[in-house]
């Protein structure tokens, strides 16, 4: 596991250049993208981001993105496996409005620096540490993070890329083995892994991806129904389990009077010694006042700022 301990101390770099970038030009970009996702984009000044989702007709999960307004356009940063989905999602309801998107996946590579030094170290190679995003060597500089510690996105054109790796070559380069596990050691779920299309909103606990107050955007009726209703009845939540080997995937997780959840991934920590999983919940296993156990292992919620709204 290549970078870990760098990762998880000081800084590490990935290259993250299969996520999605899309850009949305025109004068009706932030109508569009305020009606299609679940956050305030017309709140946005420039250089600021804010985490979304974008959902069907049935409040169903389409991917989540982080927005930022940059200029006169916004960029549209989201998980691989949605980016397409995304790009073709907007597409479509683009009428007679003056929108057009810009894939930038050919166009721009991605580098991510994280770790509780991330914005020291981009520092020290001349790279900004914006709050949001900024323009800089013909791209854009991005405060972005996929493992839940501090990080700077490096989105820039494809030209400059093996520069930019000479340049790298003082920062440990960590690997997706152990990206992964301190993302779970942070409790940051991602799309298409622990988010699926399947579930609703709320069921996420990401709420600060979503305005309440912000006026009609595509599947906020369900959304809203979900809230008024408080017809949600379970949760994604990071649980630790003591044992030094995974359990498999989709493995129950039993509470007092039997299943609370399922495991939807699983990684062994080297630095806890334990093995930590994100699962789905039911709602009465999210206080944590209940003992649990996973292949009969004791199990515990583990505190996680990524979950419940914060």
């Amino acid at each position: 596991m290549l970078g870990y301990e760098a990762l998880r101390t000081h800084a590490a770099w990935k290259d993250l250049s299969a996520r999605g970038r899309i850009l949305a030009h025109g004068e009706d970009n932030t109508r569009l993208l305020h009606a299609m996702s679940s956050n305030h984009v017309q709140a946005l000044a420039e250089g600021q981001g804010c985490y979304a989702f974008f959902l069907n007709a049935q409040g169903r999960i389409q991917g989540d993105a982080t927005i930022l307004r940059v200029g006169a356009d916004l960029l549209i940063d989201v998980e691989a496996v949605a980016a397409q989905r995304i790009f073709h999602h907007l597409d479509q309801y683009i009428i007679a409005d003056d929108v057009t998107l810009e894939d930038l996946a050919e166009s721009h590579f991605e580098i991510g620096i994280e770790g509780p030094a991330a914005l020291e170290v981009a520092g020290e190679l001349g790279v900004p540490a914006p709050e949001g995003i900024v323009r800089f060597a013909g791209g854009y500089v991005a405060r972005l993070s996929e493992t839940g510690l501090p990080g700077v996105r490096l989105i820039l054109p494809v030209a400059e890329r093996e520069t930019w790796i000479g340049k790298l070559q003082g920062v440990e380069q960590a690997d997706d083995e152990a990206w992964e596990v301190v993302r779970h050691e942070q409790g940051k779920p991602r799309f298409g892994v622990e988010i699926l299309e399947k579930h609703l909103i709320q069921e996420t606990r990401l709420l600060h991806g979503v305005h309440f107050s912000k006026g009609c955007y595509l599947g906020q009726e369900i959304v809203e129904r979900v809230r008024a209703r408080g017809a949600v009845h379970k949760g994604l939540a990071a649980i630790s389990i003591e044992t030094a080997t995974p359990p498999a995937l989709d493995t129950e997780v039993l509470g007092e009077k039997g299943k609370v959840g399922n495991l939807l991934s699983v990684v062994y920590s080297p630095a806890e010694g334990k093995t930590i999983a994100i699962a789905m919940l039911a709602v009465d296993a999210l206080s944590g006042t209940q003992p649990m156990t996973v292949g009969g292992v004791s199990a515990s919620l583990r505190a996680s700022s990524s979950f419940a709204g914060h």
